[in-house]
Parts: structure tokens; sequence; C-alpha cells
């Protein structure tokens, strides 16, 4: 009798642990499913604004370039940035020199488009005043040449959007002999 209770106990004990493993592999088989799905894919649109609208982590406080210092009245928005931004062939770093002077109200978000086709060349995420970011680094590498841009600054109060505007610039890649 002592026989079958121990057997009985074992029989349990491997059922539990059975039972343990397929809901762990389960658990391990979604994970990697929804990993894969964001890789592929990204996040849905909503989630990805609410990252988005995450400060910087390339902004630094302060100013790049030292300089008349205007007021801006609510309302308005003081753009600093370098217009013509050049970077060698190879590089993913865009060297756009954003600044939002400390004097703005609103915080913006930095996209480059590429005017021949639309599509996001690089971003950032929300830099806020009294903050610049120097580079922004590009989804792939632009072979030499120049490229019109346009810059997409979509403003921000707080983490509720205001508005934007577009600049039209020329982003140069220099190659080897350049």
């Amino acid at each position: 009798m002592e026989k079958s209770r121990k057997k009985t106990k074992r029989l349990e004990r491997s059922r539990k642990l059975n039972g343990f493993l397929a809901v762990a592999g389960l658990v391990t088989a979604v994970s990697l499913g929804i990993c894969t799905i964001v890789a592929v894919w990204g996040f849905p649109a909503p989630i990805q604004a609410q990252i988005d609208i995450q400060p910087d982590k390339n902004a630094r406080t302060g100013t790049l370039h030292a300089g008349e210092i205007q007021e801006v009245a609510a309302g308005d928005f003081w753009v600093v940035m370098n217009q013509l931004p050049t970077m060698e062939e190879g590089s993913r770093e865009c060297n756009i020199e954003y600044e939002n002077p400390s004097t703005n109200h609103y915080s913006a978000r930095v996209s480059l488009y590429s005017k021949e086709d639309g599509k996001l060349l690089g971003n950032t995420r929300r830099v806020d005043p009294g903050n610049y970011v120097e580079a922004i680094p590009l989804k792939k590498q632009q072979p030499p040449g120049e490229y019109p841009v346009t810059v997409v600054l979509e403003l921000f109060e707080e983490k509720t959007p205001v508005g934007n505007l577009s600049i039209d610039i020329t982003l140069r890649v220099l190659g080897e002999k350049q």
C-alpha cells in the first residue's frame, strides 16, 4: 500500500511538472511571437506615438550656437537648425544641429523626409525648450550626393500636439574624393 502511495505522489508531481513546463513553453512561444512581430513591423501606431513623445535620449541641455536671444511670443516658434547638413559616405549620423531655444514655449519632434519619395529618413523624439540635438541617426546610409529633404517639426505643449511646420533643406553626403 505504501508503494502505491509513493507511486501516486510521483505521478502527481510528474503531472504538475509537465503542466508547468507546458505553460512555460506556451508563454515563451507567445513572447517570442510578439517580439518577432514588433521587430519586423514595429509597434502599433498609438503605442509608437507614445514612445516618440518621450524626451530624446540624445538631447543635451544648453545651446549649440552662442548668439542673440530673442523673445518668442505665445503661439510662435523659433527654429535654430543646420539648413545644409553634411555627412560622410557610410555614416548614418546627420548633423542637423537642431536647437530648441529656451525662449520657445513648445517642445518639438524633428523628422526628416525624402522629398523624392516621402519616406522617413530619420527622426528625434521630443526635444524640450533649452535643449539641442547635434545629430539625427538615419534609418539607412545614403550614397554620395545631394538630397532634397523636408524637415517636419511637430510641436507639443507637454505631451499634447499643438501644431507642426515644415522646412525644405538639402542633405549633402560626401564621397571619398569630395
